[in-house]
């Protein structure tokens, strides 16, 4: 498969009437790149991407296009509620300055194996962009069947899959069947698997917690790169003690919102933007306050 590495799903600021802080994006942008992050995914879920209108999408799109470095790969989400709004968010895109699309099945209805598929391909038939395929049941209601991915992949102009599914035996089959495709990207989208899934050939992790602290994921692929298997076991360690916090929070917090509020008191701590909450979702409550500060410890910030 082919490598790309850390493709950091960029977070977007905003006021809390819901207009992109452009200004703000780019300390955002700035905080990743001086991390060593190469590759930037705007409007995706960590980036609010099915908020925000096809204006504001392409406004966030063009920013982060005008100052990326020479060589990034800029990936947009295209998720829409159907396929029409698909393909015209893959044509903003492009013209927004992205090199890849990313969606996800799209949500409200509830679809077959072969009607996603069907979709997925008619998406592929009609992107002016590659289409990376994106798999995330918890938003989506809907799993993709290994079969079907290894089907897409077939596709000349599906170029990867991010599997944000938590289920590793899949990833591990399509790891196996893949590991012949030069140009296909296999992404792990679970923050408990990274070290495990680069390990047997991934092509690398796009995970919302890499805001947390940069320094700490891009030191993580670089370790499993580099064979140094003790310090990436000891990175991952650090993650997954991350992942335990969040876990347990989700469990009693289930909106969506408990991820913003966890990410906005952590880039407020590190001083890199204090703007990321709407306003229906109101202040932190106390659990998540407590969450926020436990990995502020763990990750020693």
């Amino acid at each position: 498969m082919k490598e790309l590495g850390v493709l950091a799903p960029i977070v977007t600021p905003c006021q809390r009437t819901g207009e992109p802080d452009l200004a703000g994006l780019r300390s955002v942008y700035d905080d990743l790149a001086s991390a060593g992050v190469r590759n930037i995914f705007v409007l995706g879920s960590t980036g609010r991407g099915p908020w925000f209108s096809r204006t504001d999408q392409a406004a966030v799109c063009r920013a982060v296009a005008a100052y990326r470095a020479k060589g990034m790969l800029l990936f947009a989400g295209c998720t829409a509620p159907g396929l029409p709004g698909m393909v015209e968010n893959a044509r903003a895109m492009a013209d927004a300055g992205a090199a890849v699309a990313v969606a996800a099945v799209p949500p409200y209805f509830r679809y077959s194996q072969a009607e996603i598929e069907a979709i997925y391909l008619a998406f592929a038939d009609g992107s002016p962009l590659p289409v990376v395929v994106y798999d995330i049941p918890a938003l989506t209601g809907t799993k993709l069947d290994t079969e079907l991915v290894l089907r897409l992949a077939k596709h000349p102009n599906v170029v990867g899959f991010k599997d944000s599914s938590a289920d590793f035996d899949r990833f591990r089959d399509l790891a196996s069947a893949l590991e012949d495709r030069p140009g296909f990207w296999l992404l792990q989208g679970k923050e408990e698997y990274l070290a495990a899934s680069l390990r047997i050939g991934a092509s690398g992790f796009v995970v919302s917690f890499v805001h947390f602290a940069p320094k700490l994921f891009t030191g993580l692929y670089r370790a499993v790169r580099e064979g140094d298997d003790a310090r990436a076991d000891a990175l991952q360690a650090r993650v997954t003690a991350v992942c335990r916090v969040v876990r347990d929070l989700e469990a009693n917090i289930p909106e969506s919102s408990r991820l913003y509020h966890l990410l906005d008191i952590v880039l407020r701590r590190r001083g890199v933007c204090g703007n990321l909450l709407l306003s229906h979702e109101g202040e932190p409550a106390e659990p998540i306050r407590q969450a926020a500060q436990k990995i502020i410890e763990i990750l020693e910030l």
